[in-house]
């Protein structure tokens, strides 16, 4: 190791097998710079280990290699992760950094660094954001207080929240780390069990963009004049019930005065005191009405006129299946299992309307993972007398859709434009739209035209877990 080719050599070969950049101060002097490099290797598990085996494969089975081996035997106890247990997790990571793994936050890390080590565990040193060295730091604890490594508790609660391969390729490498220590079936078994059922009703911390408090404006149909509509609206907060801000049941009013009824909902009271900062606007709407877009209207709040869907997040939300109890089973299924499961969701792009036939189209979005439904065209405007895309993804439980309003759309940018927005999490949606819509604004500086994708899209985003209070189920008294 006296040349420093050699010596580049066997840190490049180093770093490679342990799977991150092994930083230490290099010196000109050959002796100093070994002395750097093993103390470098002291602050992460088996890498003296790893070093020693680099070397003995290039230099051969010479004796001042075997001596070397004894006095690392002797010195250094054996590292939790064998060579290839940890050249194979560290791939796993590497290659999956631009796929499964993006979705996974520092906060998310930080979080599942803490579940693993438990209460009286070391806290976190590094980067929460180099998984590399989390995991470096994990396999220094070769134990905790159940007799599980703690390295493994946080493979498998990252398995339980990132998406397909990258899951099933870190619950194999789990399962041979397993099966390696020996472990009871029992306590590999509940080491799993635990890591999904810390899922179940639970948002991520990747995903959690709370809390808020939620304008919940419904426009009814009236039953005797045409394109009139009542309105309710309550406020909501994470958690709470709501609290009815507006009931009419006797003026309907025509469509062109419903933004009248939103600017005073915004100026009311209890709205501009709300208990929690961050407000999002939710229409509860029937599908006459969801192709409006609400997200565009001026609003104009103490002389200041500007468009709703950039001072808040704006969704909208089916009156239609809110009011059909027939149509809840399958809502209700898909929202619970996308809370345990919000990096495997998919979405279904339809570029055009469906040729194959409605009940196709109905039996494919039944299928557990598919979660929401990107559409390229707007809905269909004979919605009222005959079933359409999205009539028929409300029948099949979806709880998100996005669509584009404008008729004639390119379906390429739509849906690369949709993609990264659900890439960015699911939860997050509203939030992601927000900024779209802001960006799009910004855009007309440089080109004076309303064909930003952040003008013309609409996002349904319809959470079963918080409904108005007209449509949640009776309870006991608490």
């Amino acid at each position: 190791m006296r040349r420093q080719s050699d010596r580049d050599l066997y840190i490049q070969l180093l770093e490679d097998a342990l799977g991150h950049y092994l930083p230490f101060a290099r010196d000109e002097r050959p002796l100093y710079d070994v002395m750097h490099l093993v103390r470098a290797c002291l602050a992460y598990p088996g890498a003296i280990q790893t070093l020693v085996k680099i070397v003995e494969q290039v230099c051969g089975d010479s004796r001042a290699v075997r001596r070397v081996k004894e006095l690392v035997e002797q010195l250094f106890p054996e590292p939790l992760l064998t060579f290839q247990e940890r050249s194979d997790l560290h791939r796993i990571v590497r290659e999956s950094a631009e796929g499964g793994f993006r979705t996974i936050t520092p906060a998310l890390v930080a979080d599942l660094y803490r579940k693993a080590v438990e209460p009286l565990g070391p806290p976190l040193h590094c980067d929460p954001g180099d998984l590399s060295e989390v995991l470096a730091q994990l396999e220094e604890l070769t134990s905790g207080l159940d007799g599980v490594p703690p390295l493994l508790v946080f493979v498998e609660n990252l398995a339980a929240r990132v998406a397909e391969p990258t899951a099933s390729a870190l619950r194999s490498w789990a399962d041979r780390f397993a099966d390696r220590l020996e472990l009871a079936p029992e306590a590999k078994g509940a080491v799993r069990e635990r890591a999904v059922r810390a899922l179940e009703g639970t948002v991520p911390a990747a995903e959690s963009a709370g809390p808020y408090s939620y304008l919940i404006i419904e426009f009814r149909p009236d039953a005797i004049t045409a394109d009139h509509y009542l309105t309710s609206a309550w406020l909501q907060c994470d958690g709470e019930h709501g609290v009815m801000l507006h009931c009419d049941d006797e003026d309907p009013l025509p469509r062109h005065r419903l933004q009248e009824v939103i600017e005073k909902l915004l100026a009311d009271p209890q709205v501009v005191n709300r208990p929690h900062t961050e407000l999002m606007v939710e229409f509860v709407l029937p599908r006459v009405l969801l192709d409006v877009p609400f997200d565009q209207i001026q609003i104009n709040i103490e002389g200041l006129t500007r468009r709703l869907g950039i001072e808040y997040p704006v969704v909208v939300r089916s009156f239609d299946r809110m009011r059909s109890r027939t149509l809840h089973h399958n809502w209700r299924r898909k929202w619970n299992w996308l809370r345990g499961n919000p990096t495997r969701a998919s979405l279904c792009r339809l570029p055009v309307r469906s040729t194959l036939g409605h009940e196709l189209l109905y039996n494919n979005l039944l299928e557990e993972s598919s979660i929401g439904v990107a559409m390229s065209f707007p809905p269909s405007a004979e919605r009222e007398k005959t079933p359409d895309e999205l009539w028929v993804s409300l029948h099949a439980g979806i709880p998100i859709a996005v669509w584009c309003r404008r008729r004639e759309s390119d379906p390429g940018s739509f849906f690369t434009e949709v993609q990264q927005l659900w890439d960015q999490g699911v939860f997050s949606l509203p939030q992601s739209m927000l900024q779209l819509r802001r960006k799009a604004l910004r855009a007309l500086e440089k080109a004076p035209a309303d064909d930003h994708l952040g003008f013309q899209l609409t996002l349904m985003f319809d959470d079963a877990d918080r409904l108005p209070e007209p449509y949640v189920r009776l309870s006991a008294p608490a």
